[in-house]
């Protein structure tokens, strides 16, 4: 019998150096749903054969056959029908699903801002690796594609997860080279509601030719992380480029690296600005730096009252840490927004303060 691994550990496996070709190539398997969950010897097997999987190994079967320790495995039950294309295979009898199906699978425990987050490692060029030094590693190509991701939607019909992933996918940034482009992206992207500036993303890492300034003039190319459109014909500039540089240590040479960028995009009417991870983490200067960027683009200054104002820096601060907590190893941004709700049902109300001479003390 198969089994078939699921979520988080699905996931581990699709970010394991061992798939990165077979990824590269876009394979996939059509793979019957197993009937029954897999035995202990089942899931120790597949431990031996995969130590490097984290517990519980989670699977996903029509029912569950077996008595498992929580420790050892977690099986998600399913009767939807696995299209065609909805699993990778690991060895003869292994399989995990397919990056189109795990992100139906894990929606429904994500909130928005994770299932986002996820997205945009799927459609980006890293994946992360919590055990490398830069806590991620390159990817010639994405996983997968927007298209992909809609067709395998099509294909499942109106079972959960779906709707949130065609929700999220509206919003999910494609291109991203690492986790924090990703964040950047979200934030600079996002709806107010959601804590973001709600500036329009047009590619990340995206080809954008450039005048070559120096020895070698003529036309080149840079590839700058987030790229922003103008909205009029009558702005300053033709678009704005965001660059993270989270490098905590600058030297001459990324200093004359990041001048030649920013000269070159000027050549050609593109205003590109840097943010390092101290500028990123400062919100009032990324609001004002979004404001002469918006300026840059020929769009005009919200109109809000001080209230609305205040909601939104708020918001804006709350993504800002949320997506801080956000390091798509821990999935537990449902249990934080419970403990939120938790507390705030239990805040005391607002108690005017009686006179001490109603007490007739005074």
């Amino acid at each position: 019998m198969s089994t078939l691994l699921s979520h988080t550990t699905a996931l581990e496996a699709l970010r394991g150096i061992s798939l990165k070709r077979r990824l590269e190539r876009g394979e996939r398997e059509s793979a019957p749903l197993p009937e029954s969950s897999p035995s202990k010897g089942d899931i120790e097997a597949v431990h031996d054969r995969f130590p490097q999987l984290t517990l519980p190994i989670h699977v996903c079967a029509s029912r569950r056959a077996h008595v498992l320790s929580p420790q050892l495995a977690c099986v998600h039950r399913s009767r939807v029908p696995l299209p065609v294309g909805s699993a990778i295979r690991l060895s003869d009898d292994v399989y995990c699903s397919s990056p189109e199906h795990l992100v139906v699978q894990m929606a429904p425990s994500l909130t928005r801002l994770e299932l986002i987050f996820l997205l945009g490692e799927l459609l980006g060029t890293y994946a992360i690796a919590p055990d490398s030094e830069d806590g991620m590693f390159e990817r010639r190509v994405p996983l997968t594609t927007r298209e992909r991701i809609l067709t395998h939607l099509d294909a499942l019909g109106p079972v959960p997860g779906t709707a949130q992933v065609r929700s999220a996918l509206a919003e999910a940034c494609e291109g991203s080279a690492s986790p924090y482009e990703t964040r950047l992206s979200m934030r600079l992207g996002l709806k107010p509601s959601l804590g973001g500036y709600h500036l329009r993303v047009l590619s990340m890492n995206a080809p954008l030719e450039v005048m070559r300034i120096g020895s070698a003039l003529g036309p080149g190319v840079r590839r700058p992380d987030v790229l922003l459109g103008a909205t009029s014909v009558h702005a300053p500039f033709s678009g704005v480029s965001f660059d993270y540089n989270g490098g905590i240590h600058k030297t001459p040479e990324t200093f004359e690296r990041d001048a030649r960028r920013q000269n070159e995009m000027l050549a050609v009417n593109f205003k590109n600005y840097v943010l390092t991870k101290a500028l990123y983490d400062d919100l009032d200067y990324m609001d004002d730096i979004v404001a002469l960027a918006r300026a840059d683009l020929g769009m005009n200054a919200p109109h809000l009252t001080r209230d609305e104002a205040a909601s939104r820096r708020a918001r804006r601060a709350w993504l800002h840490d949320e997506l801080e907590l956000i390091d798509g190893i821990h999935w537990n941004g449902r249990e934080r927004e419970r403990r939120a709700t938790l507390v705030a049902s239990y805040e005391e109300p607002h108690l005017e303060t009686v006179p001490v001479e109603a007490y007739g003390l005074g």
